[in-house]
C-alpha cells in the first residue's frame, strides 16, 4: 500500500515538473499593462518582439493585437524596429496587422516605413496594405495625395488598386467610381476595375456591385464599363450567381455583344457546380448559340457525375417524349452529350442505343469511342458485335478493334508468364510461324 502511495506521488511530482519545464521552454507570455498606462518606445519594441516569436499563429496574432491597441505616436518607432528586425520570417498577417494600427496614427510616417523597406515583396505588400487601410479610414483624399507623390511607376501601379479599393471601402462609392475612371484614362492605362469591385461588394454586397452593373448599355458602353461589367459578374456571381446571371440576360435580351464572349461558360460552371438543375433552366432560357450549348453539355454532364438518375429524369422529364430514331435537335443533342458521357461508364450497352441520337460530329465520334471503351471491358462479345454493327461509321471500326480487353490480356499473361515474342526464322516470310 505504502509502495503505491509512494507511486502516485511521483507521479504528480513528474506531471508538475513536466508542466513548469514546458513554460520555461516555451515563449513567455507578453505581460499587459494597465490600459491607462503606456508602454514606452523601448517597451513596445520588446513587447512586440516577444509576441513575433510567438510558434503559433492564432495565439500570436491576438496578442499584437492587443499590443497594437496601445500604439501610439510616441512608441510607434519601437514596434516598427521589432517588425523590421524579423523581416526573414515576417508573416503577412503580421504585417497587416501592424501596418493597419499604425496607419491610424500616423499614416504618412508608416507609408515611408514601408516604402524604405529593402526586400521588394515586402515593400510591396506593405504598400497595398498601407495605402488602402488609409482611403479606407476615411481620408481618401489625403490617401491619394500622397500616392501622387510615389515616383516609381511599378509600385503607383500597384497601390491605384488598393487606393480604389480602400476609397469604396470608406463608403464613397461614386469618388471611387470616378477615381477608377480617371485612372483608366491617363497614358498608364492602369486598371483598378478589380480592387474598385471588391470594395464596392465588401461595402454594398453582390446587390450593390450588380445594381451599378445594370446601369451599363451593353451596346453603348465604353471599354472601361465592359471591363466594370465583366469583373462584376465574374466577382458577384462567387457570391449570388443567380443575381449575376439575372443582369447577364438582361446584357443580352436584344443580342450578345461581342465582349460579353466567355461569360456564359464563366458563370455555367460558377453556377452548376453547386445547382446543375437551375443552371439548366437558366441556360435553356437564352438564345442558342455554340457558347449556350457546350455550357449545357456541361451543365447536364456535372449532374450526371454527382446523380446520374436524378440527372436523367430531368433530361427525359422536362425535354422528352422524343419521337423518332434519328438525331435531336441541337439542344436536346448537346444535353444529351452531357448524360451519355457518364451513361457510357454504368451502361454503355443503353448508351449505345442512346448514342444514335446524338448529331453527327466530333461529339458523337467521342462519345461513341468512350462507349467501346468502357463496353469492351464490360463484355467483350456484344461490344464486338456493336463495332461491327451501323452504328458506328466504317472509318471508326479500326481504331475500336485495336482497343484490347485488359481482363483478356491480364489473363495470358498470367498464363505465359515468362512468355517472350518468338522472332520469325531468317528468311522467313511473314505468314511463317514455328
Amino acid at each position: 500500500m505504502k509502495h503505491s502511495w509512494w507511486m502516485w506521488i511521483a507521479g504528480v511530482g513528474l506531471l508538475l515538473l513536466g508542466y513548469f519545464l514546458g513554460q520555461a521552454v516555451g515563449p513567455r507570455p507578453v505581460e499587459f499593462p494597465d490600459r491607462a498606462e503606456v508602454r514606452s518606445e523601448t517597451e513596445m519594441e520588446r513587447a512586440v518582439n516577444a509576441a513575433l516569436v510567438m510558434p503559433r499563429a492564432f495565439p500570436r496574432a491576438v496578442t499584437l493585437v492587443r499590443l497594437f491597441e496601445g500604439l501610439t505616436h510616441e512608441n510607434a518607432n519601437g514596434a516598427a524596429r521589432a517588425v523590421g528586425g524579423h523581416a526573414g520570417r515576417w508573416d503577412p498577417i503580421d504585417l497587416q496587422l501592424f501596418l493597419t494600427a499604425w496607419v491610424h496614427i500616423d499614416p504618412v510616417a508608416a507609408m515611408r516605413e514601408v516604402e524604405s523597406w529593402p526586400i521588394r515583396s515586402r515593400r510591396e505588400t506593405g504598400i497595398i496594405i498601407t495605402i488602402r487601410e488609409w482611403a479606407a479610414s476615411g481620408h481618401w483624399i489625403e490617401a491619394a495625395d500622397y500616392f501622387q507623390t510615389i515616383s516609381d511607376p511599378d509600385l503607383r501601379g500597384m497601390a491605384a488598386g488598393p487606393l480604389v479599393r480602400g476609397w469604396a471601402l470608406a463608403g464613397d462609392l461614386d469618388g471611387a467610381l470616378g477615381l477608377a475612371h480617371r485612372l483608366w484614362s491617363t497614358e498608364e492605362r492602369v486598371d483598378v476595375v478589380d480592387g474598385f469591385v471588391r470594395g464596392v461588394l465588401h461595402v454594398e454586397g453582390p446587390q450593390g456591385a450588380l445594381a451599378i452593373a445594370r446601369r451599363i448599355d451593353p451596346h453603348e458602353s465604353s471599354e472601361f464599363e465592359q471591363r466594370l461589367a465583366r469583373v462584376t459578374l465574374n466577382l458577384a456571381g462567387r457570391e449570388d450567381i443567380a443575381a449575376a446571371a439575372s443582369v447577364y440576360t438582361e446584357y443580352v435580351a436584344s443580342g450578345s455583344p461581342e465582349w460579353l464572349g466567355g461569360m456564359l461558360d464563366l458563370l455555367a460552371r460558377l453556377w452548376r457546380s453547386h445547382d446543375p438543375r437551375a443552371t439548366l433552366v437558366w441556360l435553356l432560357d437564352l438564345e442558342e448559340s455554340a457558347e449556350r450549348n457546350v455550357s449545357l453539355k456541361e451543365a447536364l454532364g456535372t449532374w450526371a457525375i454527382r446523380d446520374f438518375d436524378a440527372a436523367e429524369r430531368w433530361f427525359e422529364n422536362a425535354r422528352g417524349p422524343f419521337e423518332g430514331e434519328g438525331p435531336l435537335n441541337t439542344t436536346d443533342s448537346a444535353l444529351l452529350v452531357g448524360l451519355v458521357r457518364t451513361m457510357a461508364r454504368i451502361r454503355p450497352a443503353e448508351a449505345a442505343g442512346w448514342c444514335a441520337r446524338i448529331q453527327p460530329g466530333p461529339d458523337r465520334e467521342l462519345m461513341l469511342e468512350r462507349i467501346a471503351n468502357f463496353w469492351i471491358r464490360e463484355d467483350p462479345e456484344a461490344a464486338s458485335r456493336w463495332i461491327e454493327g451501323p452504328s458506328v461509321p466504317p472509318s471508326l471500326r479500326g481504331g475500336f478493334r485495336e482497343i484490347e480487353d485488359p481482363k483478356r490480356v491480364g489473363a495470358e499473361r498470367r498464363r505465359r508468364p515468362n512468355a517472350t515474342p518468338t522472332a520469325a526464322p531468317h528468311g522467313a516470310g511473314s505468314g511463317e510461324t514455328d
